[in-house]
């Protein structure tokens, strides 16, 4: 288990020496994200932070210096994400280096969303970013159950 857990640390700390000044990372809402934030910030690396969480730009514009790509979009305040065609239009004009994607379900080498809205930004996200990372272990589902669940990518 040790091992394990210090190739994480050094896959992670990897991460955190490949990011650039001024490059754009997406994030979506994952407590790994906050832990790669405040490493970023700590190492005084300035990124261009985009994300669809309404909590991720809340966090990112209280406790660091960040810049902040906001998306134009409908604010689902229940859901804590901004969402929309406009979402979609924002993310398409950049050219995002890293995108940190949370996945919640998996089966074989596919990640699946269940909410459309969020699995279309996904999507959109994954298809203008150079590098997409999984930042969860996704439940793994049946592949007879995979029409009720949005195809986002493999892994």
């Amino acid at each position: 288990m040790n091992n394990k857990l210090s190739n994480i640390k050094d896959f992670f700390e990897h991460i955190i020496d490949i990011i650039q000044w001024d490059d754009i990372i997406a994030f979506d809402n994952h407590p790994f994200a906050y832990k790669l934030i405040d490493e970023l910030y700590k190492s005084n690396t300035k990124i261009s932070v985009i994300s669809y969480s309404t909590d991720i730009m809340r966090y990112v514009s209280k406790y660091t210096d960040f810049n902040i790509i906001i998306p134009n979009g409908l604010v689902d305040s229940a859901s804590h994400v901004i969402i929309g065609e406009s979402v979609l239009e924002t993310f398409s004009k950049y050219q995002i280096r890293f995108y940190f994607v949370s996945a919640p379900f998996m089966n074989e080498n596919t990640l699946y969303q269940t909410v459309p809205a969020i699995a279309e930004i996904q999507n959109t996200i994954k298809n203008c970013t150079q590098c997409v990372l999984l930042m969860n272990r996704p439940d793994l589902i049946n592949t007879d159950l995979t029409d009720s669940y949005i195809e986002i990518g493999d892994f």
